[in-house]
């Protein structure tokens, strides 16, 4: 050990190389590694979590939807010998205090033994008795970071009444802090009781709750399922038609934290992390062999005084390792930093802190992956380099001691491997970058540019039925209407923005029913008469929705171009009528207009655009909604004041531009072309950085030969081919072989964005002649350094 650091200290000049380069390369895996394990690794603070489940309905769509409050009742009911399960359902709360703004809690609904099921005690206070659990009941548990945010972390709030949604309500419980789980629980600031009201327990249309479980301990997942499916199937007369050959599928409730295609998407950062990590390895290998090459007389001398391959391997391995053990230590400086941009960048739209801490597997990762870097670099040079010739090492000078054959074919290998890496790595950053333009200019088939969005949730208890949540709506309008600079205000559902579509099933009258889930489903979206002028939706067919199309009057919907299409074809949509639900919720509607296809301005999903129906707002009221108002300036703060006018107690939330809203849907990708961008630049600057130096050697080393060349006659253009050829040759294989990798990542990333796999003709051959240039700039350099040789100096040298 002690002489392995004697040797390096030697080399300062290396070490503090390859020190670098390897805190760079290992601190960007373990990067990536740590959010893999906050994806999809890090367990769930749950005690006895293998038994806790999640239930998803299935459907050939989707195989993870949500049920219906009736539906959670009858599975409860059937299943108690076997599974406890628990429900919740995603709401909003307005928390009013004197002298404050109000603020929206994005809460949940939970069953009274939620709590109990996940086995989880509160920090302060108790949970739900199942008493509570009845509509009226004003109780409320705080998360851990909702009340240090609202109540300064003060225990003694426990026990007294705030306002909530204008009634008074007592804060009982403060749930631990490590509770939190976006991917399950959404920011989840507040919990209340489900209540249920008779109405919600009757309504199998509405599919909004969630179900989780605790199986008991002597019944497998497999039985799990196999039971809940039996029950299920029994059930299914009591389901409506559209869901009647829906199946049910319980996982873990660990395994349902990972939405489909995190798990895929991680890895393949993770493997491009590893091409850069590769790319260090293939120099610092290729750095390894050129210093054994000039240590050759010493292997020689102690090869004959009796030393075996195994002590001459020994010291080398020890070296390598050390390096990399102490770029693993700056890694994990690296690592936290990278961390710390990340979970900014991650946090930027959402309510909530991405924790990307580094535990004991993140440490164990890097340390475990430092130990197999100094293998993979160190042990190609070092049993090469204990490969020895004594009687010809002696007799040379130890200049050809490792056997020159091996050596120029390990540092030609590892110059391909470098410049394939390399050109994976900028082809997947080019594919990204051009996916992103491909986003950025999709036409949505609205105008965002100038519209200011906000949205509004009258809180229910205040605003008991539609005629006062409607003339709350109207009112707004017409006092935004009369701001100077405002074009038009609309009110819907949603904007047509990345934010959590409603779906419905639809037939259409007069014709056979599909089969029982066949149905079309369309996203749905209630809307006020304004909405397509504010939004410039252009109209096709019929007319627009008007006042007259209110709560009492005949029930009327808009649906787009592709629906209207595809339901009827080479027909005229206007007058034909469409129904939805079933018995006492069925509904039917004529359908009055037909609108160009909206697109999802923030959704990055490359399929088509979906059915889309339009509903008149004032037939189909919600207590919560968007607000938009076409201006000639952004109108957020007015946007603000109007509504504290009408009602102080509503707070308005995701307040901003129509522009800046839509970019939250595709800021994943935008972080993800980020960092491969920073990938692909890192690797192709250490690609040249490789070749360069290999290239600088042999000039280096056969100094001599081009003196003798160009005392015979050879020009500096000869002697620049000569030399430029070397490398030129072997950075053309590495462009090939990276060409075919780069061409089976352009199958998968141009799915993702355009919906069909293909080559993308454009990024690959610009990728691959970006990389010949700078392979052609790495091979000059040291070219020309070449030309300028003095034949007379290098042959009195020699």
């Amino acid at each position: 050990m002690r002489f392995a650091f004697r040797q390096l200290f030697k080399s300062p000049g290396y070490t503090l190389i390859a020190v670098i380069t390897l805190a760079l390369g290992i601190g960007l895996n373990t990067s990536m590694f740590s959010l893999m394990n906050l994806l999809i690794l890090r367990p769930l603070p749950y005690p006895e979590k293998d038994q806790l489940v999640r239930v998803f309905r299935t459907t050939p769509q989707n195989p993870r939807n949500d049920h219906s409050a009736p539906s959670f009742i009858d599975l409860r009911r059937e299943s108690a010998d076997f599974v406890r399960l628990a429900a919740y359902r995603q709401w909003g709360y307005t928390l009013t205090q004197p002298g404050r703004t109000p603020v929206n809690l994005s809460s949940l609904r939970v069953s009274a033994d939620f709590f109990d099921v996940l086995g989880v005690q509160p920090a302060y206070g108790r949970t739900f008795t199942p008493e509570e659990d009845q509509p009226g009941n004003q109780v409320i548990i705080l998360s851990h970071a909702a009340w240090m945010a609202h109540f300064g972390g003060d225990p003694g709030v426990v026990g007294r009444t705030f306002t909530i949604d204008g009634l008074s309500t007592t804060l009982i419980g403060v749930l631990p802090e490590n509770f939190s789980n976006l991917m399950l629980w959404g920011p989840g600031d507040a919990f209340r009781p489900f209540g249920l009201s008779e109405q919600e327990k009757a309504n199998r249309d509405d599919v909004g709750v969630q179900i989780i479980g605790r199986r008991n301990p002597d019944v497998t997942p497999e039985q799990l399922n196999a039971r809940l499916a039996t029950i299920y199937t029994n059930l299914a007369d009591t389901r409506p038609r559209d869901q009647s050959e829906d199946g049910i599928n319980a996982i873990s409730l660990q395994g349902s934290t990972i939405p489909p295609g995190t798990g895929i998407s991680t890895i393949m950062l993770l493997c491009l992390a590893g091409f850069v990590l590769l790319i260090v390895c293939g120099n610092l290998a290729n750095l390894q062999l050129a210093r054994a090459v000039s240590r050759g007389r010493e292997f020689a001398v102690r090869a004959a005084l009796g030393a075996s391959r195994a002590h001459l391997l020994k010291p080398l391995l020890t070296e390598s390792v050390l390096l990399a053990l102490t770029g693993g230590v700056l890694g994990i400086l690296v690592t936290v930093w990278g961390n710390e941009w990340i979970s900014k960048r991650l946090s930027e739209n959402l309510p909530v802190n991405f924790d990307l801490s580094i535990d004991w597997r993140v440490l164990a990762f890097a340390v475990g992956l430092s130990l197999l870097t100094g293998l993979v670099f160190g042990l190609a040079p070092a049993l090469l380099s204990s490969r020895v010739n004594v009687g010809e090492a002696l007799k040379s000078g130890g200049r050809s001691a490792t056997g020159d054959r091996s050596q120029h074919f390990m540092r030609n290998a590892l110059i391909v491997l470098q410049f394939a890496a390399a050109l994976i790595l900028l082809s997947s950053a080019g594919f990204f970058l051009r996916g992103m333009k491909l986003l950025l200019t999709r036409d949505p088939g609205w105008t965002p540019a100038g519209v200011t969005h906000g949205i509004i949730s009258p809180p229910a208890a205040r605003y008991t039925t539609p005629a006062q949540t409607l003339g709350l709506y109207s009112s707004l309008e017409e006092r935004l209407r009369a701001l100077p600079g405002v074009e038009n205000v609309a009110i819907g559902w949603m904007a047509p923005i990345y934010l959590f579509p409603t779906t419905r099933t639809f037939v259409v009258e007069g014709r056979e029913p599909p089969p029982p889930g066949k149905e079309p489903v369309a996203l749905v979206n209630a809307i006020s008469p304004s909405y397509l002028d504010t939004l410039r939706i252009p109209q096709l067919a019929g007319r627009p929705f008007s006042n007259s199309d209110h709560h009492e009057a005949s029930r009327v919907v808009m649906i787009n171009e592709s629906m209207a299409k595809a339901l009827f074809p080479g027909e005229n949509a206007v007058g034909r009528r469409l129904s939805s639900g079933e018995g006492a919720t069925r509904v039917t509607a004529e359908i009055v207009g037909v609108f160009r296809d909206v697109g999802m301005a923030g959704n990055p999903s490359p399929t088509a655009t979906p059915y889309q129906v339009f509903l008149p707002l004032a037939q189909e009221p919600w207590n919560y909604v968007a607000v938009m108002i076409r201006s000639s300036q952004p109108m957020t703060e007015p946007l603000r004041q109007a509504v504290q006018a009408l009602d102080p107690n509503i707070p308005v939330q995701m307040l901003n531009t129509a522009d800046e809203l839509a970019k939250t849907g595709i800021r994943g990708m935008e972080l993800i072309t980020k960092i491969f961008f920073a990938f692909s630049l890192l690797g192709l600057f250490l690609a040249a950085l490789g070749l360069y130096g290999v290239i600088m050697r042999l000039v280096m080393q056969r100094t001599a030969e081009i003196g003798v060349r160009m005392a015979l006659g050879a020009q500096w253009r000869d002697i620049l081919t000569l030399i430029m050829g070397m490398g030129f040759k072997l950075a053309l294989i590495g462009a090939g072989l990276g060409f075919l990798g780069s061409a089976l990542m352009s199958f998968g990333l141009s799915a993702l964005f355009s919906g069909e796999a293909g080559i993308d003709l454009v990024v690959l051959p610009l990728t691959t002649l970006l990389l010949i240039i700078v392979a052609l700039v790495a091979c000059y350099l040291p070219a020309r350094r070449a030309t300028k040789i003095d034949p007379i100096t290098a042959l009195r040298a020699e």
